[in-house]
Formats: C-alpha cells, structure tokens, sequence
C-alpha cells in the first residue's frame, strides 16, 4: 500500500491521502464520515454501546513503512466490527473477497475436477416492518436447498453470502442469496439427468422457500472473469447508501430496522470441501477476527522501517498525522 502525504497549507496539517498501487485513492476519509453518520443514528436511537463502538472506529491508525519503497501497511487500528459499520464492512468486504479467493484457488489446485458456478436466488421484496421475517425465510429456504437430494449428491463445496437491498420507491426490502458453488467437470455433460437448468434451479428454490410463484434465479459458470464475480458474491450485506440518508428520521428507521434483523445472523458462510479447506487456512468463518491485515500484506522483519500514525480530527472531518 502506497500512501502519499498532502499538507493543508492553510492549518498546516499533514493529511493521510491514500493510494493503491493503480493509482486509486482509498476511501478512508469517506467510509469514517459515514461510520460518524452511523454513530450519531445510534445515538438518537438511544444505541450507547453501538454509539461510543462506532463513534471510536477507526479513529486512530498506525501505519509501518519501508524506508527504501515508501510502502506503508496498517499495521494497528481497532475497528468495531459492526455489522452495519461502513469503515468495517469496507475492511470486511476486502477480507472476504481475499478469503474466498484463497479458498478457491486452493480447493481447485488440488481438485482439478472441480469447477465453479455463480447462483443467485432471489424472492419478492418484503414489507418495510417484516424485514426480520424475510431475512428468515431466505435463510431458512437456503438451509432445505442445501438438504435436497440434487444438491447433496451434485455440489462438492459452496460459499454462501446474504444482501439486503432497500426500494426507497416501494419502502420495501430485498433479502437474497449469492453464493458460489463448486461442481464436477462431469455435471456439464448433455447426458447427465440431474444438470440443474435455471429453470429448474427457481423450481428448487421455490420449494425449498415454499413459495406460491416462480421466483428469479441467475446461474452461470466462471471463466476468466471468476475475481470480478467473487468480488461480487463477496460485497456488502447491506450498502451504506441504503441506509444513510439525507433525513434523518429514515435513517434511523432504516437503521433500526437493519440492526434488528442482522443481529445474530450468519451473513457469510462456507459449505463442504470450501469449509474444509478454509478450516484448514484458519478462516472458517468468512470475514471474522483481523480487520487490519485484511489483503495478507505485511513488512518482512529484516526490513527497515518506520511508523506512522494518523488520528482523526473532528474539527476539519480528516485524519491528521500526529506522528
């Protein structure tokens, strides 16, 4: 990681400014002021332990950099681990992408027979106060889908993410499924009698949802764009801009509603050999424990380095190097 430093020449601060190795700034600034959005939310609704843990993450980061490069890494910072936490969820979202492509490549390398499908599965959205249930019900249909025989006997491994999105237009909710399913070269083949068509898939899912219509699935196989599509299956549960709005009394509505049906919920999960493999790198659980090391970079110990630390300053809304 590559971070520049820009003075503010009228207070004569130092400034984190932040930038990949593409030349893209990274977003802490953004995802902090939203993380305070979240924060003062929970303090109007009476939230204090949400409020002080929001309202402190990130506050403070502690970077090491290599003399000779310039390089920098996070190495200390302590994040709250909120579940609707936009600086979290974006640390989150970087730590599971890099889980699940680990996984992935392990799984594959050393099942060359394995191959990789992308499936979404869907329902109709729920009413604004019935969130709670909806969430339950798709959790509840993934649970019977992965008992059905079909699936049983033909997927070999799988990941598992929930999303929320919010239709401000119908003030209603959308609780789905992505997930990533490994298969056998020999599903694909015209003559196998239990290759699941998309068809069959929404009849699957709608059974296992016990629902009275013909919901919409999308299913398709990974080529070379497999990253960009576990990118996907691996983003938020919820975008902070389904939440944080311009009105505050939606906002705290909406985040009310969101704190009550994520609560105690398992948002991502692996299945079969992709559990197996995971349990084995220490990552059973997708996107638990370090929020600091979430790309697996780090400095090697006969390098010479030295630190910075940057806090955040409510006054000008920017972290300021204080060392």
């Amino acid at each position: 990681m590559n971070y520049n430093i820009k003075k503010d020449k009228s207070q004569d601060l130092i400034l984190l400014k932040d930038k990949n190795r593409f030349g893209k700034v990274r977003p802490w600034k953004q995802k902090k002021q939203d993380s305070l959005k979240l924060a003062y939310s929970y303090e109007r609704l009476e939230y204090k332990k949400y409020y002080d843990s929001v309202l402190d993450c990130g506050s403070i980061l502690r970077f090491e950099v290599e003399v000779e490069t310039g390089n920098r890494y996070l190495k200390n910072a302590w994040f709250c681990k909120k579940r609707l936490c936009p600086m979290c969820n974006w640390r989150r979202t970087k730590k599971i992408f890099s889980e699940v492509s680990r996984v992935m490549d392990v799984v594959q390398s050393e099942n060359l027979n394995l191959k990789a499908l992308f499936l979404t599965l869907t329902q109709q959205n729920c009413d604004f106060d019935d969130l709670i249930n909806g969430v339950d019900d798709v959790l509840k249909g993934w649970t019977s889908l992965t008992k059905h025989k079909i699936f049983e006997r033909q997927i070999k491994g799988y990941f598992r993410a929930l999303e929320i999105t919010y239709n401000e237009k119908t003030n209603s909710w959308h609780p789905h499924i992505h997930t990533i399913l490994l298969v056998e070269q020999d599903y694909f083949r015209k003559d196998n009698k239990e290759y699941v068509t998309t068809e069959k898939w929404s009849n699957l899912w709608k059974c296992a949802m016990k629902l009275d219509y013909n919901p919409i699935v999308d299913v398709r196989r990974a080529y070379n764009s497999k990253r960009k599509q576990v990118a996907e299956v691996a983003k938020y549960t919820s975008k902070s801009t389904d939440y944080l709005k311009k009105d505050l009394e939606k906002t705290d509505e909406l985040v009310l509603m969101l704190t009550s049906a994520l609560h105690r919920r398992r948002l991502f999960m692996f299945g079969g050999v992709m559990k197996e493999v995971a349990s084995r790198l220490g990552n059973e659980i997708p996107g638990e424990g370090d929020l600091i090391h979430v790309d697996g970079d780090s400095i090697r110990g006969d390098v010479a380095k030295l630190e910075e630390i940057y806090s955040w300053d409510f006054g000008i809304k920017n972290y300021v190097r204080v060392k």
